[in-house]
């Protein structure tokens, strides 16, 4: 039983990995927006550091590492 609770466990957490990768990017290009569309630079810095901060998590992400490294 611990075995199938473990697997639960660890695709869960792949798949709340998957969608952070996934969700961060696009609210990083969604304060770009605004800040381009608004003309401010508020929006543009926190644009230009949520995406900084989420291509650092997609880098040490497990997930991606099989698609980063080189074969």
């Amino acid at each position: 039983m611990t075995d199938q609770v473990e697997k639960a466990e660890a695709a869960l957490s792949v798949l709340a990995r998957i969608v952070i990768s996934l969700v961060m990017p696009l609210w990083a290009l969604a304060m770009l927006v605004l800040g381009f569309e608004y003309r401010s630079i508020w929006w543009l810095g926190c644009g230009v550091v949520v995406g900084a901060i989420s291509l650092l998590l997609f880098v040490g992400n497990p997930v991606a590492q099989r698609f980063l490294s080189e074969r």
